[in-house]
C-alpha cells in the first residue's frame, strides 16, 4: 500500500512570513543529487552598465565547485567577471507539481581558468553530461573539438553562500526525491486542451 501524501496546507499568514534561506531547505541527499546531476543551470553576473545578466550555461561539478565553459573574447561575461568576480548560479529540476519543485542558488566569486589540461578534463565531462546521445568515439571527438577551442576558458564558481528551496515544504507537502521530466505534463495538458477546443469548433 502506498504511503499517503501529506495534505497541501495553504496558510496565508505562514506563507507571508517564511524565511527563504531557512524555512524550506532541501534535504542533503536531494541537494547532492540536484547539485551534481541537474542539467538546468543559469548564471548571473553584472555587466559594465550595472545590469544583472542571466545566461543559461552548461556546467559540471569538480572538487565540489561548479565549472562552466565559455569563450573569452566573444562573450562579455568573462571581461565583466574579471572586473567584478561576484556572480550567482541557480540550478533546478523541472518538476511542475509544487511538491516536486526544488532549486539551489550558489553565490560566490568567479575564477577564470585557461589551463589546457583542466579545460580538456572539464570539456570531456560536459560532453559526457550533455551530449550523451553521441555514442561512437568519432561522434564524441567531433563534439569535443567543437567545444574545446583555443578561445575557451572555464569559469569556476567559488561558493560564499548556498541557499536551497524545496517548495513543497512551503505548503508542508514535501515529497522525497529529485524530479525530472514533469514538464511534459504541461505540454500534454496544453495539447489536450487545444485538441478539445478544436473538436468543439
Amino acid at each position: 500500500m502506498s504511503e499517503e501524501k501529506p495534505q497541501v496546507r495553504f496558510d496565508p499568514e505562514r506563507l507571508e512570513r517564511l524565511n527563504v534561506s531557512t524555512d524550506y531547505p532541501m534535504e542533503q541527499d536531494e541537494f547532492e543529487l540536484l547539485y551534481r546531476e541537474s542539467a538546468y543551470c543559469s548564471m548571473a553576473h553584472v555587466n559594465k552598465r550595472g545590469y544583472p545578466v542571466v545566461t543559461p550555461m552548461f556546467y559540471v561539478v569538480e572538487d565540489d565547485n561548479m565549472m562552466l565553459s565559455t569563450i573569452k573574447n566573444y562573450r562579455l561575461k568573462v571581461g565583466c567577471l574579471m572586473e567584478n568576480p561576484k556572480m550567482s548560479v541557480a540550478v533546478h529540476n523541472d518538476g511542475t507539481n509544487v511538491r516536486h519543485q526544488k532549486a539551489i542558488l550558489v553565490m560566490g566569486q568567479a575564477k577564470i581558468h585557461d589551463d589546457d589540461e583542466m579545460m580538456r578534463r572539464i570539456h570531456w565531462k560536459i560532453i559526457d553530461k550533455y551530449f550523451f546521445e553521441l555514442t561512437t568515439d568519432e561522434e564524441r571527438q567531433v563534439a569535443f573539438e567543437a567545444v574545446h577551442t583555443p578561445l575557451r576558458c572555464i569559469i569556476e564558481v567559488v561558493p560564499e553562500k548556498i541557499m536551497t528551496w524545496d517548495l513543497g515544504k512551503m505548503l508542508e507537502a514535501h515529497d522525497d526525491g529529485v524530479w525530472y521530466g514533469e514538464s511534459q505534463k504541461l505540454i500534454n495538458k496544453h495539447m489536450t486542451k487545444e485538441h478539445l477546443d478544436l473538436s468543439r469548433s
